[in-house]
C-alpha cells in the first residue's frame, strides 16, 4: 500500500516535471528548429559550438548552486528554505560575473584569430544572456527542491509564449539571428526568474554569516566535487560539437546539431524527471525503502526513450524533412543510432542521482573519469574516421560505458551501508531479525 501511493505521488509530481521540462523543451526545440532551418549551415554550426563552451560554464553553475541545492534544501535548510534561496541567488551572481567574463575572453580571442569568423558575435551574446538564462535553470529547480513542480510548470508556459512570440516577431521583420534568438532567451528568462522568486518566496538573508555563509560553505565541500563530476560529464558529449568542425567544417557541426535537435525533446523530459529523483532518494533513505525507489524509477525512465527511439527510427527520413524542409537528409539514417541515447541517458540519470542522494560526489568523479578517457579517446578516434557517424557511435558508446561504471559503483556503495541494493526491504529486515 505504501509503495502504491509513493508511486502515484511520484507520477502526480512526474506528471508536472515533464509538463515543465515539455515546456521549456518545446520553446527552445522550435527556436533551434528555426535557426537550423533559415540560418546558413556555417552560422548554424558555429551556434552549435559556441553553445557547446555555454553548457560547459552551465555545468559549472549546476554543480556549485543548483545539484547542492537539491541534496541540502530537503534536510538541512528545510526550516529556512526562503533565505537560503536567496543566498543561492547571491551566488549565482558572483558566479554569472565570473561566466559572462569567461565568454566574451573567449570570444575576443576567436576574434583576434579570424576576424571574419560569426564565432564571436555568438560569444558576445552569450556573455550577455548568461547570467539571466541561468538564473532561470537555478529558479526551475528550486521549484523541485521545494516539491513543487506546478510552479516550474507554470514558468514555462509563460516562457514558452514569450519565447515563440518573440521569435516569431524576429522572423516576421527578418531580424532572426543567434544573436537577437539568445536576446530573446534572455528576457524571457528574467521575467520568468522574476515570477517564480516571487512565488517561491525566495527572501535576501544578510550577505555575511548565518545562512548565507553556511550555505556558501556547504555548497563549496558539495561542489568541489561536483564540479570536476559536471566537466567530466560535459566533455564526452559536447567535444564533438568542438572538434567535429575541425575535421568536418562548420557543416557537419551544424548537421551532427541537427540531428541531436530531434532528441532533445526525450532528453529534455528526462533531465525534468531526474530533477525530482535526487530529493525523492534523498528521503527514500530516511524511509528504508531506497532500494525500490530506484526500481521504480528506472521503470517508469525506461519506457519512453525506448518507444521514442522506435519512431525515431521508422519515421526518420520524415522527421528531418518536416522539421528541416528537405536539409539534412543525407544524414536521417543515423536516427537508429541516435536514438539509443535517450534510452542510455535515462538509465545513467537514475543511478548518477542514487549515487549522489548517498552524499558521495567523489564516487562519481570516480566513474566520470572513466567516461570522459572512453568519450575523449575512443569517441574521437571513431569522429575522426567516420565524422558525424563516429561521433554518434562515441557518444553512445561512452554513455553505455558510464551506465555500466555506475551500477557497479552504486551496487559497491549500497552493500556498504545498508546492504543488497535489490534485495526488499521487508526482507532485509526479516534478515536482520532473525540474526
Amino acid at each position: 500500500m505504501g509503495s502504491g501511493r509513493t508511486t502515484k505521488r511520484w507520477l502526480k509530481k512526474g506528471f508536472y516535471a515533464v509538463a515543465d521540462q515539455g515546456l521549456f523543451a518545446t520553446s527552445n526545440f522550435a527556436l533551434n528548429i528555426l535557426l537550423a532551418r533559415w540560418l546558413p549551415p556555417t552560422e548554424y554550426g558555429a551556434f552549435g559550438l559556441a553553445f557547446a563552451v555555454f553548457t560547459f560554464v552551465g555545468c559549472l553553475h549546476a554543480a556549485t548552486l543548483t545539484e547542492p541545492m537539491l541534496v541540502f534544501s530537503p534536510r538541512r535548510y528545510k526550516e529556512c528554505v526562503s533565505e537560503y534561496l536567496g543566498a543561492l541567488v547571491y551566488g549565482h551572481i558572483g558566479f554569472a560575473t565570473l561566466g559572462s567574463l569567461a565568454l566574451l575572453v573567449t570570444g575576443l580571442v576567436f576574434a583576434y584569430w579570424d576576424p571574419s569568423s560569426t564565432l564571436p558575435s555568438v560569444f558576445f551574446a552569450l556573455a550577455l544572456t548568461e547570467p539571466f538564462i541561468h538564473l532561470l535553470w537555478m529558479m526551475r529547480r528550486a521549484c523541485y527542491a521545494r516539491f513543487e513542480p506546478q510552479l516550474a510548470a507554470w514558468g514555462g508556459a509563460w516562457y514558452m509564449v514569450m519565447m515563440l512570440v518573440g521569435a516569431f516577431m524576429l522572423y516576421r521583420y527578418g531580424w532572426l539571428s543567434t544573436s537577437t534568438a539568445l536576446g530573446v532567451m534572455a528576457i524571457s528568462s528574467l521575467v520568468v526568474s522574476l515570477w517564480l522568486g516571487v512565488r517561491l518566496g525566495v527572501k535576501a538573508p544578510p550577505l555575511r554569516g548565518g545562512v548565507t555563509g553556511e550555505a556558501l560553505k556547504s555548497h563549496w565541500e558539495y561542489g568541489r566535487w561536483s564540479v570536476g563530476n559536471r566537466a567530466l560529464y560535459w566533455l564526452p558529449t559536447n567535444v564533438y560539437y568542438l572538434i567535429l568542425p575541425v575535421w568536418g567544417g562548420l557543416e557537419a557541426g551544424a548537421a551532427f546539431k541537427a540531428l541531436m535537435n530531434l532528441l532533445m525533446p526525450m532528453l529534455q523530459a528526462t533531465t525534468a524527471l531526474s530533477a525530482l529523483l535526487l530529493p525523492t532518494f534523498v528521503q527514500a533513505r530516511e524511509q528504508d525503502s531506497f532500494g525500490s525507489s530506484v526500481r521504480s524509477a528506472f521503470g517508469l525512465l525506461l519506457i519512453a526513450p525506448i518507444l521514442y527511439w522506435v519512431l525515431l527510427g521508422l519515421f526518420h527520413e520524415t522527421m528531418i524533412n518536416l522539421a528541416y524542409g528537405g536539409r539534412y537528409a543525407a544524414h536521417a539514417d543515423l536516427l537508429w543510432l541516435l536514438g539509443l541515447l535517450p534510452i542510455a541517458m535515462a538509465a545513467n540519470e537514475v543511478l548518477s542521482q542514487a549515487i549522489r542522494s548517498l552524499e558521495r560526489p567523489e564516487w562519481l568523479f570516480r566513474v566520470y573519469v572513466v567516461y570522459a578517457v572512453v568519450g575523449g579517446t575512443l569517441g574521437v578516434w571513431c569522429m575522426y574516421l567516420w565524422l558525424i557517424a563516429g561521433a554518434g557511435i562515441g557518444i553512445l558508446f561512452s554513455r553505455i560505458v558510464l551506465a555500466v561504471s555506475m551500477a557497479i559503483m552504486l551496487l559497491v556503495l549500497h552493500r556498504r551501508s545498508r546492504g543488497d541494493l535489490f534485495s526488499a526491504p521487508t526482507s532485509r529486515k526479516a534478515s536482520d531479525s532473525g540474526s
